[in-house]
């Protein structure tokens, strides 16, 4: 008998259950037929609203006309169709009321359509997210560089088509280390020195720029420090310095070889401080595409050649190339003729002025016009693991 009860209860809650979510069904999503030939959308909402007994408030920018048929559909799929065209969108107010508008930032009606959503992003800048989606979007996103978050203001349609373009775009993309390594040696060294950097690129090829043997493994980049050494000890060159810096795919990385003087010139109608520039600018933006890297190279240099009174001499000059080279492969980025950058008062202006290179070119007795400046490049691709830091 207890059992047969028990039963019953079961029976009966399962029936109140469905009769709820039936219910609570046909609450939140009403069902539309209807049939429009170049109907005015406003009519049309209008008609949806009569048959549904839902709200639907437009402002003053909903117009045009429509053609569709409906047969049992939901009332949200209606609206998506029929505001489609025109680019309108919708926002649920509550159960029995939608407002239909245009989504434009400057409307006073803006906040009645929009919603706010937090976009972490792990793996992209949110300046390069920003810069990759359409500029119809752009408008609807603001930037937390601090913790690389996107902001969203938008109806509920246009975060939705954001969400996917995060999940398309916020990916792992290694990022790309960038070793520069600065090179004083002689006219003939250099030569040699290119022979070999040569040789060990080719050598690289073959062997996928790794080479293993048992319990060692070593890249061209480690080979390539073990030349620089040898080059030490011979005394046929010396390494000024190695600096690296790591950058995503489309970042920019610069080198700085300058210096920056103020100076007084005096003429007859006045007396004024100028700020000159002398040294190597060196930009770097990597790209990483089927297994090659592409750098563009931005170079800009500049002399001080001779200051007087109330004048000076500069000499200048810009060059931008595109070179491909495969990770770890070292390439020779600038062959400098010392001769060519020394000024007529002695000296190398910029690389007198930098710490780690003024005793090698801060006077005329030690100057040595056969001397020459080697800049190189290597790179190497490392994961980003838990994303941007």
């Amino acid at each position: 008998m207890k059992n047969n009860k028990f039963k019953i209860v079961l029976v009966l809650i399962f029936i109140l259950l469905i009769s709820v979510l039936t219910l609570s069904q046909e609450i939140s999503s009403p069902i539309v037929t209807a049939v429009f030939y170049n109907t005015d959308l406003i009519e049309a909402l209008n008609e949806i609203s009569l048959q549904t007994g839902v709200i639907i408030l437009t402002d003053q920018y909903v117009t045009g006309l429509v053609t569709a048929e409906f047969y049992d559909v939901e009332l949200e799929t209606v609206l998506d169709l029929l505001l489609l065209p025109g680019g309108y969108s919708y926002k649920k107010i509550d159960e029995s009321v939608y407002f239909v508008g245009l989504a434009d930032p400057k409307s006073h009606n803006f906040l009645n359509l929009a919603e706010v959503k937090i976009f972490p992003l792990k793996y992209i800048t949110t300046e390069k997210f920003i810069s990759l989606v359409p500029d119809t979007l752009q408008q609807y996103i603001k930037a937390n560089k601090e913790s690389n978050e996107l902001v969203v203001y938008a109806p509920r349609d246009k975060i939705s088509y954001i969400e996917d373009l995060v999940l398309q775009l916020d990916k792992n993309e290694p990022y790309i280390e960038l070793t520069i390594y600065i090179l004083e040696t002689n006219e003939s060294s250099s030569e040699t020195i290119k022979g070999n950097v040569f040789k060990i690129n080719q050598d690289g090829i073959k062997n996928n720029f790794y080479y293993s043997y048992p319990n060692i493994g070593f890249s061209i980049q480690d080979l390539f420090e073990a030349e620089i050494e040898m080059y030490e000890k011979a005394e046929t060159a010396n390494l000024i310095t190695k600096q690296s810096v790591k950058v995503l795919p489309g970042e920019k990385a610069t080198l700085y070889l300058k210096s920056i003087d103020t100076i007084l010139f005096v003429s007859s109608y006045r007396t004024e401080f100028r700020t000159l520039e002398d040294g190597i600018e060196i930009e770097m933006t990597p790209k990483y595409l089927n297994d090659i890297l592409q750098i563009t190279f931005k170079t800009k240099s500049s002399n001080i050649m001779d200051i007087k009174r109330d004048s000076y001499i500069i000499s200048e000059s810009r060059l931008e190339t595109k070179v491909n080279v495969f990770p770890s492969e070292v390439l020779l980025v600038a062959d400098l003729d010392m001769s060519q950058l020394y000024s007529k008062k002695g000296g190398t202006s910029f690389l007198k002025d930098l710490p780690f290179l003024r005793f090698l070119f801060g006077d005329n007795e030690k100057r040595d016009q056969n001397k020459r400046l080697m800049i190189f490049l290597t790179s190497s691709l490392f994961d980003q693991g838990d994303g941007i830091k």
